[in-house]
């Protein structure tokens, strides 16, 4: 059985108060400590976690949304390609472990959606200057991202996650049993009614039946994903496990694994953290359970101070900067480019509500010179480019380049309404504005950029003199500098790596 989020649950006892939901208030949903009872009897693992975020997406894509919020690549894959990645994976993973490649200081877990060519071979931005900081001291563990064969790399030190990922996958069916039913079935019937009390909103049949089927299958699976990571852990002996998304619930048996060997634990920032964001900020209760907080990382690596308040959950932050974007800046320090594009940034969810913005803005925007852009979001991009190619139509293109810093360069003004994206192009492009929507304020209660509710008066703030410009102090809090000396620091001070020697700056 699929999870499918469209719009089948009930929304009987909703009013107008609906269009304020809040996160605090839909986190009320868990402040209650029954939640920590749903636990696997042979390892602990809770079993909330690994299905918070897929509760409360259903009831955003409800309120906020009107379409799932899926969270993966919209393009259709072939099943031959699947196979043969699969194969080619296990057939990796072999040679790797056969050349000696598996111990290693530092341990990453990361995805191929970073991908990018820089001089002809593939180099993850989300983690590769991280794991080449530490040379040969590092391994990264990378997920697959539409499963897509990569042979020439700059970081070759690398295991790929699908073998295992697949592996516990038929072991958790194999290992079903009409006690996880029973339990998932228990725990799903609690959270939607305590959800239909609070809220007035339930997932509805449908989706609450796919939920007790993902409940019963991670709960089924525990015990062997909890042997297989503490083995690959065992053989790996890292003393830092850096973690993508570790926070999102998923990866806490990981966490767990790894705690339980004295291993500590990290997630480095990938994106916008905020205080409606529902993997990062958690009930009062879930915080000051020691078992909860056990299951999620010991460290936030974070772009910059000005995110760290940003978030509830009870993790140490740490300020370290962004590399990807520290590296660009310096690369491309010398030169000027002509910035006459307005580029619109999709959330990947709703493309076609960009492409009305921007057809409604275009036309008056050419008459001052300017041209609209939308960038489509990665898990969107290979479908939007067969859908439509590199135009919309005259006066509407579309950005596919690999590296949105070379799109940002070329930007007089950049707009959006929770991409990561717009932070990103804080010190680049001239004029940065936050489409004011129920989706925002959701996410930013406190927008963090300059606000437009419709396309008139966006056309209106972008030819005003200091609207959408942001001051030095604010860009400096977003993007902490040196990014290369406080990880280094990090290491030292928190899992003990000496970094004096074995440094192979990107």
């Amino acid at each position: 059985m699929t999870l499918d989020n469209s719009r089948s649950g009930s929304l009987a006892g909703i009013t107008s108060e609906y269009a304020e939901l809040t996160l605090p208030a839909l986190l009320e949903v868990e402040d209650d400590n029954t939640l920590l009872n749903y636990a696997c009897a042979d390892t602990g693992v809770l079993l909330w976690p690994h299905l918070r975020t897929v509760f409360y997406r259903m009831a955003l894509a409800d309120f906020l949304y009107g379409a799932p919020l899926t969270g993966g690549s919209t393009t259709a894959i072939p099943r031959s390609r699947i196979v043969a990645y699969f194969i080619r994976a296990i057939w990796h993973n072999a040679l790797s472990h056969a050349r000696g490649r598996s111990a290693a200081e530092v341990c990453l877990i990361s995805s191929s959606v970073g991908h990018q060519i820089h001089d002809g071979r593939v180099f993850n931005r989300l983690s590769d200057y991280f794991a080449m900081q530490c040379a040969v001291r590092a391994i990264t563990i990378e997920e697959h991202f539409e499963w897509q064969w990569q042979n020439q790399r700059h970081n070759n030190r690398i295991f790929l996650h699908a073998p295992l990922q697949v592996a516990n996958a038929i072991g958790s069916r194999l290992a079903l049993r009409s006690r996880h039913q029973s339990i998932a079935s228990e725990l799903i019937t609690f959270v939607s009614e305590r959800a239909e009390k609070l809220l007035g909103w339930r997932p509805g049949p449908k989706r609450e039946a796919a939920l007790i089927d993902l409940a019963m299958r991670k709960l089924a699976g525990m015990p062997q994903q909890m042997r297989s990571y503490d083995k690959i852990l065992k053989k790996i002996n890292p003393k830092v496990i850096l973690i993508l998304g570790a926070s999102y619930g998923p990866a806490s048996t990981l966490i767990m694994a790894a705690r339980m060997r004295g291993i500590v634990t990290a997630e480095f920032q990938h994106g916008a953290i905020a205080p409606g964001h529902d993997a990062y900020n958690f009930s009062p209760n879930i915080c000051k359970s020691k078992e909860y907080r056990f299951s999620l990382p010991e460290y936030f690596l974070s772009y910059g101070t000005w995110w760290n308040s940003t978030i509830n959950a009870p993790i140490n932050m740490v300020a370290i900067g962004n590399p990807h974007r520290e590296q660009h800046l310096l690369r491309s320090a010398s030169g000027m480019q002509c910035r006459r594009a307005v580029l619109l940034l999709s959330d990947g969810i709703d493309f076609n509500l960009y492409l009305q913005l921007a057809r409604e803005i275009a036309p008056p925007l050419a008459t001052r010179g300017l041209r609209v852009m939308i960038r489509p979001h990665p898990i969107e991009r290979s479908s939007i480019k067969i859908k439509y190619g590199q135009h919309i139509d005259a006066s509407v293109e579309l950005d596919f380049q690999d590296d949105l810093y070379a799109s940002l360069r070329n930007s007089y003004a950049v707009v959006s309404e929770l991409s990561t994206g717009l932070f990103e192009a804080a010190g680049i492009a001239h004029k940065l504005f936050v489409w004011d929507t129920p989706k925002a304020r959701f996410c930013f209660p406190t927008l963090p950029f300059e606000g437009f509710t419709s396309a008139d008066t966006l056309i209106q703030l972008l030819t005003q003199d200091g609207a959408g410009e942001l001051s030095a102090a604010q860009v400096d809090a977003f993007w902490a500098a040196g990014w290369q000396d406080n990880y280094r620091n990090f290491l030292e001070k928190h899992a003990g790596i000496t970094m004096s020697t074995e440094i192979d700056h990107v």
